[in-house]
């Protein structure tokens, strides 16, 4: 199972009561927030998450994930812990990644 943690109590009240992610994001955009949320803790390593979210899910070049939240919003997350493996050329090898930490939710320009 994923294990996901939060940059923030704010962000992680915003996260886990759908009520504020509404608030927050609008009701859509809360609504995939929350699936994102369930679905990325259901898999047992990011490469089925990234497998499952395709084109709306992005391994940027310092190894961190953007994921879009609806269609405004993305979600940065990043590897955390020191049980992950990298591959000979020093990225994350994504099928040893448990634990991820959600640093933020930006809007889109």
């Amino acid at each position: 199972m994923i294990n996901i943690t939060f940059e923030g109590e704010s962000l992680h009240e915003a996260c886990v009561d759908l009520h504020k992610a509404e608030q927050a994001y609008g009701s859509i955009a809360a609504a995939s927030l929350v699936t994102f949320l369930s679905d990325a803790q259901a898999f047992e390593t990011a490469d089925e998450l990234i497998d499952l979210f395709g084109h709306d899910i992005n391994i940027l070049v310092n190894d961190s994930l953007s994921v879009a939240i609806g269609s405004d919003y993305r979600a940065a997350l990043a590897v955390v812990g020191t049980r992950h493996k990298v591959d000979a050329g020093g990225r994350i090898v994504w099928s040893s990644v448990t634990r991820l930490k959600l640093l933020e939710i930006s809007r889109l320009p």
